[in-house]
């Protein structure tokens, strides 16, 4: 028992020691597919739309049971001072009574109000499924879009480093042609200006570096300041259709659009349920019933019978009722015109920002390159004495905005791309899509 107990101690300790010793491993960097996927297991918007498809199930449920039979127990005790004749035969001398029932109810016709019912509950769980869709569809954008914005801000503050290391190589220089009387000291002074500028907008790119990264770690649904590393992965091709994609291809499979059909089968069904009040209702109603006293014998009985129940007069209840579902119809179609206005002029703009960022890409990847090559050239000229300070500076600022304008172009085109695929409502990291029934199951009762 010793021996164990000192190979356990001796094990615990050598793996304490060796949890001190190595260095903590750092936490991987993550793709955008590694973002979207961390987001759709966890996003609270995407499991507050997963609990309200639980809700619309259960809501399907109840409103099945309306179609169903009913059976109710009902059991009283009741103490008399005084009992008249009818209730004496059945309770003898007692002033006890104790009466109990089982009864059955079973709904037969209703005006097709169950059966309506019955589809609201149905069209509203496939809603639900359309809501969780168009959930998902959104932090995927909201994520794409973070993850780019944050891969911007590092690529504009690579850049910000890389115009500090050229504008303290040229103060560099000119420290040097100075002190051999080659260079005046207003050359000194004005890279010094230079050096300051640059590094003050280096730290404000840091900052958005930060302030992107925690961006991100919210749209994944995740604390702020959670540590966090990202890598680009290669973008993804696409054809060349996409930017040329119409909202009449994709509006039979948008979950917005989805929603709106069934939101007007919804209303439809709304009008069913009010015709229904000014119809009769027939049900089957059975019971046993067992009733006593103190002093036996108990007295019990059954029944068995139809319930028709014919309104006659409402006050206008059932054509109020008719003429608001109507109301809601007609509304529902108003909305459903500008939800595809909506859209479209959605789709419209991603379109526009797509050529957009895809034009600047164009003209700013040939001004970074000639403003690299001019850079080249004015610190050339200035090392051998051709050039001045104020030229290789001017060349430093046009490049150092040259590549910013370069890099933002790129990850707008990416961020356009991804605006367009949610526009759309396809479902780039989604499997599957959830299609809109022919027909709500669900009969007339």
């Amino acid at each position: 028992m010793r021996k164990h107990l000192f190979i356990f101690t001796l094990t615990l300790m050598v793996i304490l020691g060796l949890a001190k010793v190595l260095p903590a491993q750092p936490n991987a960097a993550l793709s955008p597919e590694d973002c979207v996927k961390i987001a759709l297991g966890g996003h609270p918007e995407v499991q507050l739309a997963a609990q309200r498809v639980r809700e619309a199930q259960q809501k399907v449920r109840q409103a099945r049971s309306l179609k169903g039979p009913q059976v109710d127990f009902d059991t009283s005790w009741t103490e008399y001072e005084w009992l008249p004749p009818s209730k004496q035969k059945i309770i003898g001398a007692g002033t006890t009574d104790v009466y109990s029932e089982v009864a059955l109810r079973q709904l037969l016709y209703s005006g097709g109000r169950t059966g309506a019912l019955l589809d609201q509950a149905r069209l509203d769980l496939l809603a639900a499924h359309e809501e969780l869709r168009r959930t998902r569809q959104s932090v995927v954008f909201q994520v794409t879009k973070a993850f780019f914005l944050l891969r911007q801000a590092e690529e504009l503050l690579r850049a910000q480093q890389e115009a500090v290391n050229q504008v303290e190589a040229h103060l560099e220089i000119a420290r040097k042609r100075l002190a051999v009387g080659a260079a005046k000291e207003v050359d000194v002074l004005k890279a010094e200006v230079q050096l300051a500028d640059v590094q003050q907008a280096r730290i404000a790119a840091e900052n958005r570096v930060a302030m992107a990264r925690m961006t991100l770690n919210i749209a994944m649904g995740r604390p702020a300041n959670t540590p966090l590393e990202i890598v680009d992965s290669a973008p993804t091709a696409r054809p060349l259709e996409a930017a040329r994609a119409s909202l009449g291809e994709a509006l039979p499979s948008h979950p917005e659009w989805i929603q709106s059909e069934l939101s007007l089968r919804r209303a439809q069904a709304g009008l069913t349920v009010a015709k229904s009040l000014a119809r009769p209702d027939l049900g089957l109603q059975a019971a046993y019933n067992l009733e006593g006293g103190s002093i036996p014998p108990d007295v019990d009985n059954w029944n068995l019978g139809l319930r028709v129940s014919i309104p006659l007069w409402d006050s206008g209840n059932a054509a109020g009722a008719k003429g608001a579902a109507r109301a809601r119809i007609e509304q529902t179609r108003s909305a459903q015109e500008l939800l595809r206005q909506r859209l479209e002029l959605a789709v419209q703009e991603a379109q526009v920002a797509m050529r957009d960022a895809e034009e600047r890409m164009r003209v700013t990847a040939l001004s970074a390159d000639e403003a690299r090559r001019t850079l080249t050239v004015e610190q050339e000229r200035y090392r051998v004495g051709a050039g001045s300070s104020i030229e290789v500076i001017d060349a430093q600022v046009a490049l150092t905005r040259a590549e910013a304008n370069a890099i933002r172009a790129t990850y707008d085109y990416r961020i356009a791309l991804a605006q367009l695929e949610y526009a759309l409502g396809r479902d780039p990291a989604l499997a599957g899509e959830q299609k809109l029934p022919s027909k709500a199951a669900g009969g007339q009762q």
